[in-house]
């Protein structure tokens, strides 16, 4: 064998055995992927670059998660006159069990909640992640992801300061003349 056809063979080799980390993380553009199925709250088509959200993957089986159903509450009424939107997904394991359990709650989940129904979005976003645990919330500020991690370590405060940021990384809009 002639060597670049040896050193090609090999390098292919190497490619195809190399483990593949996570492709989605902090700075990178949010991926574009949304829920399949929308259960209450504002419907969103396209993630707007000037607002900011809060995306929560959860599950009605999940303690944890059920837990954060209080703070996301509080986050997206503290944080909605910042344009800051609150999105929780449950995942789609369980999720025939989503629609019950959100009208029979509906009050304390005040913020809007979707479901994942074909487990296209943990793929785009958990999967890419290299999350495989919930509840799992990402915060996407500027269109990028400002945040990936537990929903309980967020406050109002990191999630503006997300919001500040994204502000000073944004390209200055051109002055009219």
């Amino acid at each position: 064998m002639r060597l670049p056809t040896l050193l090609l063979l090999l390098l292919t080799t190497l490619g195809f055995a190399a483990p593949k980390g996570p492709t989605l993380s902090v700075g990178d553009k949010a991926p574009t992927k949304l829920p399949s199925g929308w259960i209450k709250g504002d419907r969103v088509s396209t993630l707007d670059p000037k607002k900011t959200y809060v995306i929560e993957f959860w599950a009605t089986w999940c303690p944890p998660c059920v837990a954060s159903i209080p703070h996301l509450a509080e986050l997206q009424a503290k944080l909605k006159p910042d344009g800051v939107q609150v999105i929780s997904i449950h995942v789609n394991s369980g999720v025939e069990a989503a629609d019950a359990y959100v009208r029979k709650n509906t009050k304390q989940m005040d913020y809007t909640v979707a479901k994942d129904t074909n487990g296209a979005m943990g793929k785009a976003w958990m999967d890419a992640a290299g999350r495989n645990g919930i509840p799992c919330s990402f915060v996407v500020a500027g269109g990028k992801i400002a945040y990936i991690g537990h929903p309980m370590s967020l406050d109002p405060e990191k999630i503006r300061g997300f919001i500040e940021e994204a502000k000073a990384a944004a390209p200055a809009a051109p002055v009219k003349k």
